[in-house]
């Protein structure tokens, strides 16, 4: 299991031998680390170790216990094919997980449902007609622009993105991450231009300011963390997924998850009312949000963030990505629209946030085949990424 040190705890075990950058033996695979010992390797500047999992193996019981909330997860619900062993595996993986950990199973709904909900046509009406997108911050639009050049500035984009020292911020903390793994700390902006790429670290910032312009959501519609787990898990799950096939490039896919939910993101802070009645609606009718929401906005979130981020000037089509990751067949870019869209479906499975889709997103069969997985590869790969996921929510705090 990787960790970053500052989290390792005394008494853990190494699941590999620790060289320093020299190639020198620090310390055997299968060593127990100390607290001294832990002091010592913070000193000598390790960042990252790999540690051995120390989970315990459920009982018959308790497996079986798991596999039945898998179960119950996906029942009532029209996912559009059988689950199938990716998916059942998965969230069988990520209940048995609350089992060891003393939790209750994953509830289905993100909270329960407020009676009586109103009708959509007892509400004012909702009109799209004439809309236009909240404004960017300066910084944000006069990075689109920049992006969508032929040959992007590099001095430009590194001085737009430093002109705001909380951006700077972030952004340095995010590549800071083991999404990188960087061995040495990247301390400024151009440097990450330099060794992770011009358009992807001008991107990436974009994405930031973009989530960051909407604010927090209310607490009477979903917690706002459970929210930003869930894109950052399909984020997470996205660069993964397109590192494995190769379909995409991996911070390209990275971004692409981030914003994948924007449109609703956009729902929930701007009209949060109604949004707590779309979300009402679904749980007690058992139908899709993106049911609900068009019926309560006239239209879904996918279509609503194609049209932010189109507004936006959002560059590499990203926003077509975005507004068919529920269709991908639709998109331009099929190979990362299918990405997104089988990514939605496992960070779902693996219990990762809540993005007000209480039950699992319908699934696209032809999706399936585009995006060559192994199933029993995805459990590694979810552990790493729930692993990875822990580390990145911090940088965005």
């Amino acid at each position: 299991m990787h960790k970053r040190i500052e989290q390792v705890l005394p008494g853990e075990i190494l699941a590999a031998d620790l060289v320093d950058t020299a190639g020198r033996l620090l310390f055997p695979k299968g060593a127990t680390l100390s607290e001294n010992a832990v002091a010592a390797l913070v000193q000598r500047g390790v960042t990252d170790i790999e540690v051995e999992d120390e989970r315990v193996p459920l009982n018959a019981e308790q497996l079986k216990q798991a596999a039945e909330n898998a179960h119950k997860f996906y029942a009532g619900h029209d996912l559009g094919v059988a689950p199938g062993p990716m998916l059942l595996g998965l969230r069988t993986e990520a209940e048995a997980m609350r089992i060891e950990r003393g939790l209750p199973p994953l509830l289905r709904d993100c909270r329960g449902p407020v009676d009586p909900v109103p009708l959509p046509q007892e509400l004012p009406i909702f009109c799209l007609n004439g809309f236009e997108p909240p404004q960017l911050p300066a910084v944000a639009q006069e990075l689109n622009l920049a992006l969508s050049a032929p040959d992007p500035s590099s001095t430009k984009i590194v001085e737009l993105i430093t002109r705001s020292p909380g951006l700077t911020a972030k952004l340095l903390r995010l590549v800071n991450t083991p999404l990188y793994g960087f061995q040495r700390k990247v301390e400024t902006v151009s440097r990450a231009v330099s060794i992770v790429g011009l358009r992807e670290v001008g991107m990436l910032a974009s994405s930031l300011l973009m989530v960051d312009q909407f604010g927090v959501i209310p607490k009477s519609v979903i917690e706002m963390r459970s929210f930003l787990e869930h894109s950052l898990g399909c984020a997470l799950t996205c660069k993964t997924l397109a590192e494995v096939t190769g379909l995409a490039q991996p911070e390209k896919a990275f971004v692409t998850g981030l914003l994948h939910d924007i449109g609703r993101l956009y729902f929930f802070t701007s009209f949060p009312e109604r949004s707590r009645y779309c979300i009402d609606s679904a749980l007690k009718h058992q139908r899709p949000l993106m049911t609900e929401e068009a019926l309560f906005f006239g239209i879904d979130h996918a279509d609503m963030g194609e049209r932010l981020l189109d507004g936006w000037g959002m560059p590499g089509g990203l926003s077509r990505t975005v507004g068919c990751h529920h269709d991908p067949a639709r998109a331009a870019d099929l190979p990362l629209a299918g990405i997104v869209h089988l990514a939605d479906l496992l960070t779902h499975a693996m219990g990762l946030g809540c993005s007000g889709e209480c039950g699992p997103p319908q699934a696209r069969p032809e999706v399936m085949d585009l995006v060559p997985v192994q199933p029993e590869h995805m459990v590694d790969i979810a552990i790493r990424i729930e692993t990875q996921l822990g580390l990145i929510m911090g940088a965005f705090q």
